[in-house]
């Protein structure tokens, strides 16, 4: 009897360790990904400029603007200086192509019981828009240093199931 609860207890530990097909589908859309391209749409936010144009208030769009472009900045930089999991583009959000992974950055604002938090989540999305991976970090202000932590820690977690495919596949 304490052999067959020994069998059964490896198989429980065995099965819930290895993943579902939603995980192994992940993995696959990991190892497209490493020899593909993963494109950074960058805002450019023209609808929200032009409407506060159409309506003469010209500070907020060029605020608006600036806000923009500063971010954009960032982002592109957070991507160059820590990004080496695929090949990376760079695009406009008005010249999205069809392409099979993109970056996404979801950002909700006061967050948590401070009203100055903000919950910054990077995902990478394939074509049909799922996440195949993400990660996040509660913030303040200083999204530049967020940019750069989430961009590093996406690129590790990419790393970690590219390896996790391949030990699996016996390669």
């Amino acid at each position: 009897m304490n052999k067959y609860f020994f069998y059964f207890c490896i198989t429980i530990i065995l099965s819930s360790c290895s993943p579902g097909i939603v995980g192994l589908m992940k993995l696959e859309d990991v190892q497209a990904l490493k020899g593909d391209t993963l494109y950074v749409f960058l805002s450019d936010r023209e609808s929200d400029i032009n409407l506060h144009k159409k309506y003469n208030q010209n500070r907020r769009a060029n605020r608006l603007q600036k806000e923009t472009d500063s971010f954009n900045l960032k982002l592109e930089k957070a991507f160059k200086e820590n990004y080496r999991f695929s090949d990376l583009q760079f695009a406009m959000d008005s010249e999205q192509k069809d392409v099979s992974f993109y970056a996404t950055i979801d950002i909700t604002e006061n967050y948590g019981e401070r009203g100055n938090q903000y919950l910054v989540q990077l995902n990478i999305r394939n074509k049909n828009g799922e996440i195949v991976e993400n990660t996040f970090k509660e913030s303040s202000t200083d999204t530049n240093y967020n940019l750069n932590y989430l961009v590093k820690q996406l690129n590790r977690k990419l790393d970690r199931k590219y390896t996790q495919a391949k030990k699996m596949q016996g390669r």
